[in-house]
């Protein structure tokens, strides 16, 4: 009697504990399904409102007055979810941090209440400073979801009690029944100890993240509605998992892969482990994998005329062809914007092409938006994995550099990475970089070529050329960086740093015995210093200070950047020319000028392109051609020098038609200042003796 006695305490204290744990994990998943469902409801009507406050923003046909209502109703939700959330793990101070994050976007951009009416244009442009403030309310509402199961996840820690409590029960009775029938004890194995280890085997399982577990119902009494519960909480604790899961590794809109799967697809490609069948199990690995980056050629034009709901839905209609275009095992990843990557796996160097050319053809046919047709063509550049790709990182900057090569060579492209044009692209971008800095640092140096007086052989003047001493690729010529210096804008500084010291160290000169006082010296101008006031007005700051002594100064510029100038350059040109400098057409002859253009410019000397003395003296057509500029320049009372000089005939012959100046390596070449002060001082006449060439001379 006393061990039944014993037996049915002991059942009662284990019921009464049963029923306590059923009902607080009931009550646990019941309040988790409540919170769960707020959020979600208040988040959906977020994103609602946030896609009309983005129309608004980009003055797009949105009812005001409609969105005020969707304004009020968000707000009320707002409450509804306050008042649900319980003040515990902080989820309603979150709730109450969110909606005050979300009403202070809408008011940072006059969203709010009554400031919507005043706003009027397309206002874009804060597009996507709003999208951040209401990602900010987002992000917190899914703090409050991660509070919700962090409050789910403790209720089920308190199951362990029950296994506890029925332990303690279980170790009683058998103390208690030690010689009890031995049918009792397989009654309460079966129906009491192998439930209550199965429930506790579960709660590990869910505590461990294995949120696919379910517990076997065998019994309907409180135990089975405690497996039941049980049940029941570990599907939601999945589902949520499942979406949370989802959401962090694929693109929102387009359902594709999003960057960070892209990056761990990349990644376990350079991992050795992972390219060993056994160890990734696919066996499919081998090393030749192929990268393709994907950009939709002016995605911005369809933004414009569709508006950004248009551009969302070709967005998603060109995923779902990219993804009919790969193999299963291929991945398609949507990179952000416009932008797409394709991996293709097991690439024996024919794969990657096959799906470029996939691609292509499933853009041939149009796309229907609104029932608008668009013909949409894509630029891609894709890079295949060698033994001396480095890493991931590599890899993508090779598809990304081709990409870009296909795009600047007429869109709609396909590019395969070229070695050659990255390694001279990266170093363009090295050689830019220490551009910006070569003035500052004193790295410019500079030449002076002498300009010599044909019929003398006295030096006239000089031209002065820029060098750049680079700190590691050595002396560089004008032909290496000028076009950089045009490209990034720092023309105007070295043109500047050369016309100062150029007309600074000739004014010197002229102070020396032996140099003229007429002795003059020309600098090279580039177009851009004329199209730019600031650089235009540099330019006048320096000629107007008397040490430049102007009046002894030749400003060159080509006849092809002028003729592609908007007014010829004539404007600039003319400013220039009041402080008393003269200017010269370089390069004459290889522009295309008209004989009224040449007129119309405040030219004083016409400088002849070497192309036309590369043939003389044996080239009549040349020589005649020669002969007519010479003619023409003294009609215009231009004086005339020649270039490129390398030969005596070619001297002999210039001096027959009564050229005037002439420059080249045959007289002298281009050299530093203390040789041109030391050939200046000599008082030497440059005239070769004939039957001598350049190279004779020693030039």
């Amino acid at each position: 009697m006393l061990v039944l006695l014993a037996l049915l305490a002991g059942a009662a204290v284990t019921l009464v504990g049963v029923r306590f744990v059923t009902d607080q994990m009931q009550h646990a998943a019941a309040q988790h399904r409540v919170e769960s469902e707020a959020v979600a409801e208040l988040r959906s009507g977020l994103e609602t409102h946030e896609q009309a406050g983005l129309q608004l923003l980009s003055a797009g046909p949105v009812d005001q007055t409609a969105f005020l209502r969707q304004q009020e109703d968000v707000s009320a939700q707002f409450d509804a979810a306050a008042g649900i959330l319980p003040e515990a793990y902080g989820m309603r101070a979150t709730i109450r941090e969110a909606r005050a994050a979300w009403q202070e976007g809408l008011s940072a951009h006059s969203l709010w209440g009554s400031q919507v009416a005043s706003v009027h244009g397309n206002r874009v442009a804060e597009a996507p400073a709003f999208a951040a403030s209401s990602a900010k309310a987002r992000a917190l509402l899914a703090d409050v979801r991660r509070a919700s199961l962090d409050a789910l996840e403790d209720g089920v820690a308190h199951g362990t009690e029950l296994q506890q409590m029925v332990s303690t029960v279980r170790t009683a009775l058998f103390a208690l029944a030690a010689c009890g029938v031995f049918f009792f004890r397989r009654r309460m194995s079966k129906y009491l100890i192998r439930p209550v280890a199965e429930l506790h085997r579960g709660v590990v399982k869910l505590q461990s993240g294995d949120y696919s577990h379910r517990i076997s119902v065998v019994r309907n009494d409180e135990l089975g509605q405690l497996a039941e519960a049980f049940n029941s909480m570990a599907a939601t604790v999945h589902d949520n998992h499942l979406e949370l899961t989802f959401r962090a590794s694929h693109d929102p809109l387009t359902g594709l892969a999003n960057r960070a799967v892209l990056t761990e697809r990349l990644a376990a490609m350079f991992d050795p482990q992972a390219k060993d069948p056994d160890a990734s199990g696919t066996g499919r690995w081998d090393g030749r994998e192929g990268l393709l980056i994907i950009d939709v050629d002016d995605f911005k034009d369809v933004n414009d005329s569709l508006g950004h709901e248009g551009g969302d839905a070709l967005l998603i209609q060109l995923a779902q062809r990219l993804r009919g275009c790969v193999r299963g095992h291929d991945l398609v990843a949507r990179l952000g914007g416009d932008e797409f990557a394709i991996v293709v796996m097991d690439d024996g160097g024919t794969a990657t092409d096959d799906v470029a050319r996939r691609i292509q053809a499933a853009l041939r046919d149009p796309f229907c938006i609104d029932d608008v047709r668009l013909k949409v063509t894509v630029s891609m550049g894709a890079a295949q994995r060698s033994a001396g790709t480095a890493d991931p990182a590599e890899l993508m900057r090779q598809a990304d550099f081709a990409m870009y090569m296909a795009k600047h060579g007429g869109k709609g492209r396909y590019q395969l990475f070229d070695a050659r044009g990255y390694d001279e692209m990266t170093y363009r971008a090295a050689l830019r970089a220490d551009l910006a800095t070569a003035v500052q640092a004193g790295q410019l140096r500079l030449d002076y070529q002498p300009v010599v007086n044909l019929g003398t052989g006295e030096i006239a003047g000089v031209e002065a050329l820029v060098r750049w001493e680079h700190p590691t690729l050595g002396r560089l010529g004008p032909a290496d960086f000028i076009p950089l210096a045009e490209e990034t804008g720092e023309i105007g500084s070295i043109g500047c740093w050369v016309l100062d010291t150029a007309s600074r160290h000739v004014a010197g000169w002229r102070r020396s015995p032996g140099t003229a006082e007429d002795f003059w010296v020309s600098v090279n101008l580039s177009t851009l210093q004329l199209s730019s006031d600031r650089n235009l007005a540099a330019l006048e700051r320096i000629l107007a200070h008397p040490a430049s002594q102007a009046d002894k100064v030749i400003l060159e510029v080509t006849e092809s950047a002028l003729a592609t100038s908007a007014d010829g350059g004539v404007a600039a040109l003319n400013r220039l020319k009041s402080f008393g400098v003269r200017i010269a057409i370089d390069d004459f002859g290889t522009g295309f000028s008209s004989l009224s253009t040449l007129a119309a410019l405040p030219a004083d000397i016409l400088k002849v392109d070497r192309a036309f003395l590369s043939g003389l003296p044996g080239d009549a057509p040349a020589a005649a051609m020669l002969e007519g500029i010479l003619e023409v320049a003294r009609k215009l009372d231009l004086a005339v020098i020649a270039e490129g000089i390398e030969h005596t005939g070619q001297l002999d012959l210039l001096r027959s038609l009564g050229c005037d100046m002439g420059q080249g390596f045959l007289l002298a070449s281009p050299s530093p200042s203390p040789v041109l002060v030391a050939l200046l001082a000599s008082g030497a006449r440059l005239q070769p003796p004939a039957g001598m060439d350049a190279a004779a001379t020693g030039a």
